[in-house]
């Protein structure tokens, strides 16, 4: 409790200073927007993924610039999210701004509207923000969204353990990760596992589990959907049906008992963060906002954050990302003050202000090389410049669809290649893709 204290009291000093430092020029960068363009406007802005304060400053000096707008912030329950905002747009009581998964833009196309060219053209977006942003964002000169961090998968490792079983320096590779793995699971003599060196494998007791998969069938070179969001296992190029087969069948590997990789009991009641935080395992995977928790859970555990491994000897980096954006509600009466508010949030003062206010990876490349000096955040940071997405057009169905054939593979009720086709046919199923 004194620590959460301690941090949003940190969060209003940032918001304090931040504004001191705006109303004496000391930021700059921040009075580009034309009073005389903007009409009066009430904006409502629906949010998931921070607390009010952070935004109390963004909002305050876009009204300072700007004082016929109204502004107010909503933070939102996530798990209730979408729910909410559908039925509020349904009662015409939506949002003029909301949250948006980087994935939802294919079924929310709807609702969204483009940014006018005037106000935030293309080719600026694509100057200042990283390929994964413009992929998921901006289609063809079209812009329908702004990302304000991008969060990606790296490996945790408790150094007391690595220290213990004299492992120098953290996996570069998924090689060198099963080695360490190996050398680093503890078995009591009943077979059982009583220190895991990896957290993987499983389905349901692994957080993120769905994701790390999709990471590791894009690493093999998966293709996964195609241009219309029709998951297509097979596909016309990569590596198809058999780079799934490869990622299933290695991620699974450590949560079975005949596999040397098995470090991990898929059936384990605990969660991999959870074991983590313990100190019962040596590795997971997680993204940026696992450290928080992790702390949260265990102050005195030691651990570092490495990058998330790769194939031996890739030439190019693909790491996983997964973030939240802002897209403008159709029907607004304020489209244009809306984009207006996403172009100034998307200033590089802005962004770094909410980068370190918010303590988060930045989606811009400005503020990723800034982020390169800090220690906390450069891991994340850079791997957001090589961060891979893919189109989805339900993440929620795909997410629970993929844990579904993690435990069906350790289960071992059917062939691999049955597993992935009764997948790739139900998930296109529930989404009535043709």
């Amino acid at each position: 409790m004194g620590k959460a204290k301690y941090i949003i009291g940190a969060v209003l000093v940032l918001v304090g200073l931040f504004w001191v430092l705006v109303w004496a020029g000391v930021v700059p960068g921040l009075r580009v927007i034309d009073k005389a363009t903007i009409k009066k406007a009430k904006l409502v802005v629906w949010g998931t993924m921070d607390d009010a304060p952070v935004y109390a400053g963004l909002i305050e000096s876009f009204q300072g610039e700007n004082p016929g707008v109204e502004m107010s912030y909503v933070k939102k329950a996530e798990d209730t999210y979408e729910q909410d905002l559908l039925r509020a747009f349904a009662a015409g009581e939506g949002p003029d701004i909301f949250s948006v998964h980087h994935t939802w833009l294919y079924r929310y196309s709807d609702l969204v509207t483009a940014a006018p060219k005037d106000i935030f053209p293309a080719a600026e977006f694509r100057d200042q923000f990283i390929d994964a942003a413009q992929k998921d964002f901006l289609f063809g000169e079209n812009l329908f969204g702004v990302p304000l961090y991008t969060d990606t998968l790296a490996l945790y490792y408790n150094i007391d353990l690595f220290n213990s079983a004299g492992i120098v320096f953290p996996p570069k590779d998924w090689d060198e990760f099963t080695q360490h793995s190996r050398a680093l699971t503890r078995r009591k003599q009943s077979g059982d596992i009583a220190i895991s060196g990896a957290a993987l494998g499983g389905g349901k007791n692994v957080v993120s589990s769905s994701d790390i998969l999709a990471a590791l069938m894009l690493q093999y070179g998966a293709p996964l959907s195609d241009a219309n969001g029709r998951i297509n296992f097979k596909g016309s190029g990569g590596g198809g049906i058999n780079a799934i087969e490869k990622a299933l069948e290695f991620y699974t590997s450590f949560a079975k008992q005949t596999n040397p990789n098995y470090s991990w009991s898929g059936t384990s009641l605990e969660d991999s963060e959870t074991m983590f935080a313990q100190g019962k395992v040596a590795m997971m995977v997680g993204y940026a906002s696992a450290k928080t928790s992790i702390m949260r859970k265990s102050p005195r555990l030691r651990f570092a954050v490495a990058p998330f491994p790769q194939m031996k000897n890739a030439t190019v980096k693909k790491n996983y990302a997964n973030y939240w954006g802002y897209a403008v509600y159709k029907n607004s009466p304020s489209t244009d003050t809306a984009w207006r508010f996403l172009r100034f949030l998307a200033q590089h003062d802005i962004s770094a202000y909410y980068a370190a206010a918010a303590q988060r990876p930045g989606s811009q490349r400005s503020v990723i090389a800034a982020q390169q000096q800090d220690p906390q955040m450069k891991i994340f940071a850079e791997q957001g410049l090589s961060a891979v997405s893919w189109i989805q057009r339900d993440e929620k169905v795909i997410r629970q669809v993929f844990t579904d054939m993690i435990d069906a593979q350790i289960a071992g009720d059917q062939p691999l290649q049955q597993t992935i086709q009764n997948a790739e046919t139900k998930i296109n199923s529930l989404l009535k893709t043709p």
